[in-house]
């Protein structure tokens, strides 16, 4: 019966997965199954997938921070932002504290963790700065604890621009620029972004993990993809069309 309403709705243009078929194949694969689905596999595997956060889960290692929360809140997640701790109704789970320049007793204060995430965060510090924020993390860090980041992609964004479609991704842009801005500074949107929270640098994945490396803090330095076991939309990608990711984990003092 099951595979009666499958095939009925596919003539009707709907097109329907289990949980496992989009686990169990490949993107490739994925995308065979109909015209409509070409360049999407990425993100059905990726939304279906459990990923990093799966893998904690089962682990039971559920002490994790976010840094630069921006209001927004999750289970097993403690959140650093600059935001005063009285807008922020989560005693207890909030700390405003400024990453690039903490000190010891407040690093002390929130304790350790088996995950560190930033999203769309890492770009609105200067190199410096966001070496400084990492030396910070790896503090934090318990033994082979994992931090994630993940920023706006360099790659993709010269792509969009060189293929014209800077406009399709941007339209926020219009919050700083008029409409009939020409691309390039549409483009100039995504490196230097609003004038209330600007980009100080701009990101690809030889990027991040050049900078982890070079931290001399961490091991197993990678991208992760949406076709990566790791990948989970969103806990890995928020923003999966624009996005690059980055996974390490700590070292070994």
């Amino acid at each position: 019966m099951k595979k009666v309403i499958i095939k009925f709705l596919d003539k009707l243009g709907i097109i329907v997965f289990t949980r496992r078929t989009i686990k169990n194949y490949k993107v490739a694969q994925l995308e065979r199954f109909h015209a409509s689905l070409e360049g999407k596999g990425g993100f059905l595997k990726a939304s279906a997938n459990g990923g990093l956060k799966e893998k904690l889960l089962n682990q039971n290692r559920t002490s994790w921070l976010e840094i630069g929360c921006g209001g927004t809140f999750d289970d097993y997640f403690t959140y650093v932002d600059l935001f005063p701790e009285t807008l922020v109704n989560k005693r207890g789970k909030y700390y405003r504290i400024d990453m690039v320049h903490a000190t010891d007793a407040a690093l002390q204060e929130l304790g350790k963790f088996d995950l560190i995430r930033m999203q769309h965060v890492f770009e609105h510090f200067t190199p410096e700065a966001g070496r400084m924020v990492l030396d910070n993390c790896a503090k934090l860090l318990n033994e082979d604890g994992y931090i994630l980041i993940s920023t706006p992609d360099l790659r993709k964004y010269v792509g969009f621009y060189l293929s014209g479609q800077i406009r399709e991704n941007y339209n926020w842009a219009l919050k700083r620029i008029p409409k009939d801005s020409p691309d390039s500074f549409y483009f100039s949107i995504f490196s230097h972004s609003l004038p209330f929270e600007k980009h100080e640098w701009c990101y690809d994945a030889e990027g991040l993990i050049y900078q982890l490396e070079s931290s001399g803090k961490f091991k197993n330095v990678r991208e992760i993809t949406l076709e990566d076991e790791l990948a989970n939309i969103p806990f890995t990608h928020n923003r999966p069309s624009e996005d690059v990711c980055v996974v390490a984990q700590l070292k070994a003092s």
